[in-house]
C-alpha cells in the first residue's frame, strides 16, 4: 500500500511542534518553523497567521497519530486491544515530544475560547476513527451493547481528557503512558460488562 504523502500544514504543524518541545514556544520563530518544515513564508501564512495560531493545532497533531496508527494497526486486533494501544501510543507521543506548558495552555484556551473548540470538534479524525472502533467492538460482541458506539465515544473522550488534565496539573511527575496503562483497562473493563 502506498504510503501517504504528508500535506504541507501538517509539515509545518509538526515542525513547530517539534521546535516548541526541543527549544520552548517563545524560544521558536516563524523562521525556524519555515526551515524545518521546508517550506516558504508565504506557505506559512496561508496556513496560519502567525505562530500563535499553531497553539491550536495540537488536536491536529493527536489526529495525525491517530491516523498513523489506524494505517499500521492489525484489523484483526480486538477492539479492546486496538484502544489500549492507540491510547499508549498517543500519551506517548504526548509525554515525549509536547511541551507541558503548552499543553496546559491548550487546554486552558479551550475553555474560554469563543471560537471553535478543536479538542472537542467531532469531526476530528479522533472521534470519527475511535468511535468505528467502539462500534465494531458492540458489532463483534466484545463490548455490551447497554450504550451505543457514540456513547462510548463520549466516556471514552472524558476518560482520556481527564487523565491528560490530571498529568498537566501535576507537571508531568509521572509517566503518562504508564499511568494510563494501568487505568484504561478499568474503563474498557466496563465498555465490556456494560455501562
Amino acid at each position: 500500500m502506498p504510503r501517504k504523502r504528508q500535506s504541507t500544514k501538517s509539515r509545518i504543524v509538526k515542525a513547530a511542534w517539534n521546535l516548541f518541545y526541543k527549544n520552548g514556544y517563545d524560544h521558536t520563530t516563524v523562521e525556524d518553523i519555515i526551515a524545518a518544515s521546508k517550506t516558504s513564508k508565504g506557505t506559512f501564512y496561508h496556513y496560519f497567521k502567525g505562530k500563535e495560531s499553531l497553539l491550536n493545532s495540537l488536536s491536529y497533531l493527536f489526529d495525525q497519530k491517530y491516523e498513523e496508527l489506524a494505517a499500521v494497526i492489525d484489523p484483526d486486533m480486538s477492539s479492546y486491544d486496538k484502544l489500549l494501544f492507540s491510547n499508549h501510543e498517543l500519551f506517548y507521543m504526548i509525554e515525549t515530544s509536547v511541551d507541558i506548558k503548552l499543553l496546559a495552555y491548550l487546554y486552558s484556551s479551550q475553555l474560554i475560547t469563543k471560537d471553535k473548540k478543536s479538542l472537542s470538534d467531532r469531526k476530528r479524525f479522533y472521534f470519527k476513527w475511535v468511535t468505528e472502533v467502539l462500534q465494531e467492538g458492540l458489532e463483534r460482541g466484545e463490548f455490551k451493547n447497554t450504550s451505543s458506539a457514540d456513547e462510548l465515544m463520549n466516556i471514552y473522550a472524558i476518560y482520556e481528557r481527564a487523565l491528560l488534565y490530571d498529568w498537566v496539573l501535576f507537571k508531568g511527575k509521572y509517566s503518562l503512558s504508564e499511568y494510563s496503562d494501568k487505568l484504561m483497562p478499568h474503563l474498557l473493563d466496563t465498555f465490556v460488562e456494560g455501562v
